[in-house]
Order: C-alpha cells, then structure tokens, then sequence
C-alpha cells in the first residue's frame, strides 16, 4: 500500500514539474524534439530598440529644476557695442581669489568637471567622510551604542505522538506564548554585557502538569570579557569590535581618515587659489601684449601711409610700399590673435613645476574667461575684466634654510602622508593583536519566577504569581566559565601583520621621497626667482635699446638715409623685446608665487584659513547641558567659562588672521550675488577697446595694383617718449631698477 502511494505521488510530481517548466527548456537543440517555434521579427526589434534606448533619468517630484541661466554670446562685446558707460571692470588679484573661493563648491579645473567629476575636491567631501555610514567615525563610535529588541510568538500546537504519557494518551494540544526583552550594551573594553527578561504561558493537556496552565518568567544578565584577543581600550578603539585580520574600523581609524580628507580638501584650495593667479597673470599679460602688438601695428601703418605716398609721387618703387605693407597685415594677425586668442594650453599647475610655469596663452578674450571660469561667473557680462595688480618688479629675497624648514613642516602633502603613516601604525597594532587567542570571560546571573498567574495571586491555596516569585529571589542560577580558541597557526593573523608592514614601510618610503621632492621644487624654484629677476633686468634693457635703435632708424629714413627694410627690421625688434620683456615680468611673479606654493605659505599670504561651519542649534544646546552637569558633578575642577550656548555667527569661512600683532579685522557677512548678476562699481571711463577698426576696409585700388592704405591724410600716431636706458657698466651691485616708470623698491626679505 505504501509503495502505491509513492508511485502515484512520484507521478503526479513529474507531471506538475514538466507542466510548470514550459518552454524554458530549449528542447528544440534535441533532435527528437519539433521545430523551433517561429518569432515576430517586428517584435523582437521593438523591444531591443526599448532596451536599447537611452533615456534620461526621472526628475524628482520634490526637487525644483534649477537651470544654469545662459550667459551672453561671446560677440557681446566688440568694438562696436562695448559698454563705454561702465568701461572695464578693474579687478584685483584678491578680489578675483575672493569671489573663486566664494563661488567654488568644487575645486574647479578646467576639464575636470566633465572628464574625471569623481576625482575632484569639494567643499562637502570632508563631511561625507565624517559621516560615512560605513567608515566614518559616528559610524564607528555606533558599534558602542546600547541596543535594544523585543520579540513576542504565539504558537497553537495540536498533534499525535508515538507515546501515551505525552498529551491525552498520545494526542498533544498546546497554547505557547513567548515574550521577550533584551538589551545590551558593548564597552571599551570590547566586553558585550546583555540583560533580557523573557516570559512564558505554557496551556496544554497534559495530565501530568501541575496547573491547567503555567507562567515561567526569569531575568538573565550576561557578561562576555575577551581576556586575550579583542581585549583592551587601545584595540578596541583602532579596530572596533567588529574588527578582522586586515580590517580595522575603529574610531582612531575613522579619525585619521577624516584627517586625511581635510589635508585633501586643504591642498586642493591651495590649488585652485594658485590656478586663479595663474589665470590672473595670464590676462595681465594679454593686456601688455594685445598693447604691444597695437603700437607696432600703429607705427607700421604710419610707415605704409610713407611709402604709399612716395610710391604715388614716384620717389620710390613699388617693392617698398609692399614690404611695409606686408610687415602691416603680419602686425594685424598678430594683433586679431592677442585680442581673440587661441584655445592651447594654459598655465596651470603641474605644467613643469607645480604652482605653475608661465605658458604664453595670448589672446584677451580667451584670458578673460577662463578668469571668469575659475571665479564661478558668467562667460560675459557686457564689460571685460581687467587687471589692476600689477605684476612685482622689486627683487625679493628669501633665506633658503628658513624656507626648507617652513617647507618640511608646512607642506600639507607632507602632513596627509603623516597621518596615513599613523594609520598604517596603528592598523599594525591591530593586527597583532590578532596573533592571540581567543579566550573569554563567561558570567551569567539568572533569577527565576513561576506560577499559575502572571502577577496576581492565584485561585490555588499557598501559590503565588509568576513576577511575585520572581521577586521573592527562590529561584537562583548562576553561571561562570571561560572559552577558549584558537586557530592553528595564525595563517590569516600572520599574512594581515605583514601586509600591515609592508604598507608601513612603504607609507614611510614615499615620505621620504616626498621630502625629497619637495627640496627638488623648492630649489627650483629659489633659483627660478634669481633667474627671472636677471632675465627681466636684461630684457627692461634689451627693449629700451630696441625702441632707441628703431627711433635712429626712423629719423634716418625719414631724412632718406635709411633704407625701409631696416626700418621695418627695427619694428619688429621692438615688438619682440617688448613681448619678451613682459613674459619675464609675468614668469618673475610666478617665481614668487611658487615660491610661497612650495613652502605651504601661499594660503596664509592671502590670509585664508580654513575653519569649520556652524553647528545646529540643538548641538550647542546639548554642549550647555552636559557642561551644567560637569559642573555640579565636579566642583573643584576649573572649568571653561565660554560661552557655548550661543555659537558665533559667520557668513563666510575665510577668516582674516592678524598681521604683526595687530588685530584681525572683522568679516562681514556677504551676500554673493548670482554669476550673472556680478556688479562691480563703475569706475572711471576709459576709452573702448584698444583695437582699431581694418583701415584697409574702405581702401581703394589705384594704378599699379597697389592698395591704398585708409585714413592716407589722418595725423600720424603718437608714441611715447622711450624710458632711459639702463647701462650694465653704470650699475652698481645690489641695485634696484625701475620697470615701466614705477618707483624703485627695496628689496624685500621673506621667510
């Protein structure tokens, strides 16, 4: 009988399994099997394009669209509708790292943002590591925190078992109730100490019970104290409770990783303050240049008119109106591309040194905005900006033992590996511990209670209820003991301290080699400042005899004694020394720049600090209560009388530091405008753009092919009167020049 029921069970099984499964099974590779089922083409295509499809995620209900506002076409500004009212917007090299540092959430690069958005800084991610759910300290400090279940089951049990004595001659019918609360809590010192109340309602038909139903209760309190492994305040702070052979979360590590953040966060400041100075001295130059290239442009079309007027009087022949002709429209390119500019590689960090080596963008426009990118404003805003901080000529001297110093203690690449070498310690310390055994301290109380009730007193003469006898303390039990294991060999403890060795050893290498990098740039950049210093007197000189030869040249050929070819010669010697004579000036104030960029002083020469936001309310409220409670729990111990309960207000997180002992000066609370709405004051008016309309375009064409130059009458283009020229015997050693007619200037010792 009972192999009959299994055989039709066995078949009914097979059937419902054959039944369910359908087609999954492509039973058409079988060659007993029917043809493949045939399949809508069309079909098939409509979904792969569905599942192909790109789409654009689903906006959030809740979240309002915030659509960057388009900036002005780059054509708002020309010569022909500049906005002469407001003229240019002169801005200062502070200025423009305030409002960078005042509109940059993220440490912006130019490309970054798009091609590598992971890899950069921003102003949130020391917050995201603080408050990482998975490594961050509150994250690690929670493994600490008491916790707190309850659980209740109800169970209905009705059956047969093999044995007459259990239940009504073998028939068991049963009513269960469990209750139970627990708490626990993990301390310092990695002991788990635990408390639970559990309670019991037992109704069954059991003719052998003493009551037709019972209330078992009792309290248990439990200690575990690891007395080898896992034991001790220091590992449980590095490793956590929860700590492995080569993972340790604890708080110390979290700490150190929250260090490390703020170290990141610190240097990538840094970076962009050093990167909107080199974008700041790239449109200084342009301005110098695009005037240069004017000048030039402006002297050789005085030249053209000449030589066209002499070509129509028949004075000369026409190869000489085209050489100056010529020498005009190669000056124009150059003047269309110092004002336009094209798009090459900027200056930037990490372009031969890493504050930055001056590469000749050329071009204002291009200048201009990357500016304005790196300030977080608009492309256009109907003026141009222009710089007012001059670039430094005076000679600068820093005492090399001071800054190596102030170099190794200052650098924040150096203070980051500092505290991944502290990590790695302190993991190493973790993993030893790990070559231990476990053996752990087992003590547990118990205290029983039973009755025919739960807490009143039962119908039943002499018994009491459950909680009562609970509390009468008659039944007692107690437990102690100690567990012991161990794994044979250490294999993973072992293989986890070396590696934590070797990331050691090869944290403490690359500190070295740091130092040594750090030392490689440093004297580089000491040297790169005596070397543009030099460069910038010799080219201040080469210029000024430049414009003396061209000013000989011009009067000889004017008297007909020189030919026009070693004027225009003259010209472009000019042009050349002038361009050359303000890439050294611009490549002397990088010098300096680095030079504050490699011995971690660059932040602190613009007086930016780096502090903390405010708090909640409630934070510093909770502060005011536990330090009341410190003070009437501890009465002789001196306690910080600040006030706490009411955090100081700021608007800004660039705190100005005092300087030469005097007093900070107070900040006050900006409102920062949108990048479109950036208004500077209107300064004074100042001409247009110093670009001159083609005056070949309303040139005519006369006898001979030769295109007459516009404006043939116009008053000839004013130059100015050339400085003095500095001679090399009649300097004297230590001396101070003067560039561009500014006052001379001592020279200045930092360190």
């Amino acid at each position: 009988m009972l192999r009959r029921y299994t055989h039709w069970l066995v078949v009914l099984s097979t059937c419902m399994t054959t039944g369910l499964s359908g087609c999954l099974h492509p039973c058409w590779n079988n060659y007993d099997c029917p043809d493949p089922p045939a399949y809508d083409e069309c079909l098939i295509s409509e979904y792969a394009d569905r599942g192909l499809k790109i789409e654009d995620p689903v906006p959030s209900v809740c979240e309002d669209e915030d659509w960057l506002e388009i900036p002005d076409s780059p054509d708002a500004i020309n010569p022909d509708n500049i906005d002469l009212e407001a003229g240019y917007w002169d801005l200062s090299l502070e200025e423009a790292v305030r409002l960078a540092l005042q509109n940059s959430q993220v440490m912006k690069d130019l490309g970054g943002v798009l091609r590598s958005p992971e890899a950069l800084v921003s102003m949130y991610d020391p917050a995201i590591v603080y408050t990482d759910g998975r490594f961050g300290e509150e994250a690690a400090l929670s493994a600490f925190d008491a916790t707190f279940g309850a659980s209740a089951y109800f169970e209905a049990n009705d059956r047969r078992v093999n044995n007459f004595t259990v239940g009504d001659n073998g028939f068991f019918q049963q009513d269960l109730h469990n209750y139970e609360v627990n708490l626990s809590k993990r301390n310092a010192t990695g002991g788990l100490v635990s408390l639970r109340g559990i309670t019991q309602y037992d109704y069954n038909n059991n003719p052998q019970k003493v009551f037709s139903a019972g209330w078992d209760t009792y309290i248990d309190a439990e200690m575990r104290q690891p007395l080898l492994q896992g034991a001790g305040v220091m590992f449980n702070r590095i490793a956590g409770p929860n700590g492995e052979p080569g993972f340790a979360n604890g708080v110390l590590i979290a700490r150190t990783r929250t260090d490390i953040s703020l170290a990141d966060f610190e240097i990538a400041v840094r970076n962009l303050v050093s990167d909107v100075e080199n974008a700041y001295w790239d449109l200084f130059f342009a301005y110098r240049d695009l005037d240069v290239k004017i000048n030039a442009r402006n002297n050789v079309l005085e030249v053209w008119k000449k030589a066209y007027a002499n070509v129509e009087a028949d004075k000369k022949s026409a190869d000489t109106e085209a050489q100056a002709r010529e020498q005009y429209f190669r000056f124009e390119v150059e003047v269309v591309n110092a004002l336009n500019g094209r798009l090459v590689e900027r200056t930037r960090d990490n372009n031969g040194s890493l504050g930055g080596t001056f590469n000749n963008p050329g071009g204002v426009r291009v200048c201009e905005r990357r500016l304005r990118f790196m300030m977080g404003l608009t492309q256009t805003n109907g003026r141009l900006i222009r710089p007012v901080t001059e670039a430094p000529v005076a000679k600068v001297n820093f005492d090399w033992n001071a800054v190596a110093t102030e170099a190794l203690a200052r650098r924040p690449e150096l203070r980051r590996q500092k505290w991944v070498i502290k990590q790695r310690e302190l993991e190493l310390l973790a993993n030893r511990n790990f070559l231990m055994p476990n053996l752990d301290l087992i003590a547990r109380y118990r205290q029983r209670g039973f009755g025919p009730t739960l807490s009143d007193q039962s119908s039943i003469p002499g018994e009491a209820g459950a909680l009562q006898s609970l509390t009468d303390g008659d039944f007692a039990e107690y437990q102690l003991g100690v567990e012991f294991e161990m794994p044979i060999g250490f294999r993973r403890a072992h293989s986890a301290v070396r590696s934590s060795e070797l990331a050691l050893a090869r944290a403490r290498a690359i500190k070295e080699e740091q130092e040594k990098q750090i030392m490689y740039g440093l004297s580089n950049t000491y040297a790169e400042i005596q070397r543009a210093y030099e460069i910038m007197e010799l080219l201040f000189n080469r210029r000024e005899a430049a414009n003396a030869q061209e000013a000989t040249v011009r009067a000889s050929y004017e008297a007909g004694k020189a030919p026009i070819d070693l004027l225009l010669e003259a010209q472009r010697r000019v042009i050349d020394s002038s361009a050359l004579f303000n890439q050294a000036r611009i490549d002397y104030a990088l010098a300096v720049k680095n030079m504050h960029f490699e011995k971690g002083s660059l932040l602190e020469f613009y007086q930016i600090s780096l502090a903390e936001g405010p708090w909640p309310q409630k934070a510093y409220n909770d502060a005011l209560r536990r330090d009341l409670h410190k003070r009437a729990a501890h009465h002789n111990y001196v306690i910080n009388e600040a006030v706490i309960g009411q955090p100081k207000q700021s608007g800004n997180t660039l705190v100005a530091k005092p300087v030469d002992g005097e007093a900070a000066p107070s900040v006050e609370k900006i409102d920062v405008p949108k990048p479109a709405e950036v208004e500077v004051t209107p300064t004074a008016r100042t001409s247009a753009l110093p670009v001159l309309n083609n005056p070949l375009r309303s040139a005519s064409t006369s006898m001979g092919g030769l295109i007459k130059p516009a404006g043939h009458s116009a008053a000839p283009v004013e130059r100015a009167t050339p400085a003095p020229i500095i001679r090399a015997e009649d300097a004297k050693a230590g001396e101070n020049f003067s560039f561009g007619g500014e006052a001379p200037r001592e020279a200045i010792w930092l360190h």
